[in-house]
């Protein structure tokens, strides 16, 4: 299986407080700690803009004090920081455990699939108090189009999307349900079609898990057992 991660996955797993949801933390350990182990049937990919936002994520819980979300949770030590960023350099030289995807006007192009479905329905994204009814960013729209991209290359049976971001997942979900023809019209999605040569439906989409609120059906449907087999703990510099 060929995965994609959302930033908040892997900045989650060195650094498992940037994560609110304890059960996406413990399942993102279990999953990248399983595939560490035994890689040879798995493959992880992780878009270079992510690359940045995961060492942006370790830079603000070393210097934001001020952050309300860094106050809540605390701050780490230019030790823990500077620990963090070498392990996380290391995976990622030379695709040793991440293999960097570089963006492509390909990945450009495809957000034509994806953004006039998150612009037109009001999805919300869950809070801890309430529900905000705000479109994705730029960046999380690329990731779903880099997901259309892997499934045309590797089929979309073997891509997975990772994710522990409600919207993101959401809007997968809306995009895999079937979108009326009218409703396809009415978003100019033929435009997408001439514009990437893809035909929108939800073959097009790969398979995705968001691990705050996958069943263990879900989870068993991916991976093909779960929880997974972990034999030891690599050695691995985690902030836990």
């Amino acid at each position: 299986m060929y995965f994609l991660l959302d930033s908040n996955v892997v900045a989650g797993y060195y650094l498992p407080k940037s994560l609110n949801s304890k059960k996406a933390r413990k399942r993102i350990e279990l999953i990248l700690n399983f595939i560490r182990e035994d890689k040879k049937d798995n493959f992880l990919y992780i878009p270079n803009f992510c690359v940045a936002e995961v060492f942006s994520v370790f830079m603000k819980y070393t210097y934001s004090a001020w952050n309300r979300h860094v106050k809540t949770k605390g701050t780490i030590d230019a030790r823990i920081y500077n620990s963090l960023v070498n392990q996380f350099q290391s995976d990622i030289h030379n695709g040793k455990f991440f293999y960097h995807l570089e963006l492509t006007r390909y990945h450009v192009l495809g957000i034509n699939l994806v953004a006039p479905i998150d612009h037109y329905y009001q999805i919300s994204r869950k809070t801890d108090k309430k529900k905000r009814i705000v479109p994705m960013g730029t960046f999380d729209h690329l990731i779903i189009s880099m997901g259309i991209n892997l499934a045309h290359i590797h089929g979309p049976d073997n891509v997975c999307i990772i994710s522990a971001d409600d919207r993101l997942t959401n809007i997968l979900d809306k995009c895999k349900s079937g979108i009326s023809k009218q409703t396809i019209k009415k978003l100019k999605l033929q435009i997408a079609e001439e514009v990437t040569g893809k035909p929108f439906g939800p073959k097009l989409f790969p398979h995705h898990l968001n691990l705050k609120t996958a069943t263990t059906t879900d989870l068993n449907k991916i991976f093909g057992e779960w929880p997974l087999p972990v034999k030891k703990v690599p050695k691995v510099y985690r902030c836990l």
